[in-house]
């Protein structure tokens, strides 16, 4: 990637411009509260798991809710398939269920590709719907844009996109909602830092035509946007194929060197590789 080159930046919002975390245990009470009696402590149980690393639900995969598997997939082709217990399908299992690419959405096929649908799926596997997990994720961003949640600046991440801002331009391109975005944004003090913000982005069903109106709506070439995220699935892997700069927030350690042209554990490692944009 040819930083001199570069023109847009397309940021996500959640776990990339913040870096607060403690949202996802009032996010897992919602949820909680929402199964019956007799399901909440294998729900907790299961939570817990993930986070010791113990269950096949993990960041990067997707969650079949039709088939209660866990899919390890490439560009929505699947390449192996868990059941709950971690039990590894045959090939020729996987490959009756999964004859065609699928299709990631937000009801039967979720993509995994951030904490927010870690106990999202888990308490999908328990019988929660989608409409119920999608009331329990509302209630906890409407808690995310009240007082109680405090949230922390991440250090030096305004003043270097003040700094490139004279250069380059700043877009902001979130699944989220805007009222609670906005909200957010206000928060750590960027509420008036980006040149276009796109809400409710369906991302990555809707990734690629994004960065087209995007691309369009500043006059560039693909090659002059990068992308930064920490959803690989989302933010990096379909703006490469169109040849967009990309910088990975991997906190959890799911991709590689070759993930993305820069890779980082957090947004205060990607500073110093932001402050070289537009130069």
């Amino acid at each position: 990637m040819d930083v001199s080159k570069v023109k847009v930046l397309v940021f996500d919002l959640d776990g990339t411009v913040y870096e607060d975390t403690h949202h996802f245990d009032y996010q897992t009470k919602r949820l909680k509260e929402r199964l019956p009696i007799d399901k909440q402590h294998l729900f907790e149980k299961d939570v817990a798991a993930v986070k010791h690393n113990e269950h096949p639900i993990k960041i990067g995969r997707v969650y079949d809710a039709i088939n209660d598997l866990i899919l390890v997939q490439i560009d929505n082709i699947v390449q192996d398939a868990y059941d709950w217990q971690g039990q590894k399908l045959s090939s020729r299992e996987m490959k009756n269920l999964y004859r065609e690419p699928i299709e990631i959405n937000s009801e039967a096929m979720l993509s995994i590709g951030d904490p927010w649908w870690i106990s999202t799926a888990i308490a999908g596997h328990y019988g929660l719907s989608s409409k119920e997990c999608y009331a329990a994720f509302l209630e906890t961003r409407t808690y995310m844009m009240g007082p109680e949640f405090t949230m922390k600046p991440i250090t030096g991440f305004k003043d270097v996109l003040s700094d490139i801002h004279k250069n380059v331009k700043l877009v902001l391109l979130t699944n989220s909602p805007q009222p609670d975005s906005e909200a957010i944004l206000a928060k750590i003090g960027l509420d008036q830092v980006f040149d276009m913000k796109i809400f409710n982005g369906e991302k990555p069903t809707r990734t690629i035509e994004r960065f087209e109106k995007i691309k369009n709506q500043f006059s560039v070439e693909f090659d002059e946007i990068v992308s930064v995220g920490d959803n690989w699935i989302n933010e990096i892997r379909p703006v490469r194929t169109l040849g967009c700069g990309t910088i990975f927030i991997d906190p959890h350690g799911v991709g590689d060197p070759t993930s993305a042209d820069f890779v980082c554990t957090n947004m205060r490692e990607a500073i110093p590789f932001l402050r070289k944009m537009g130069n």
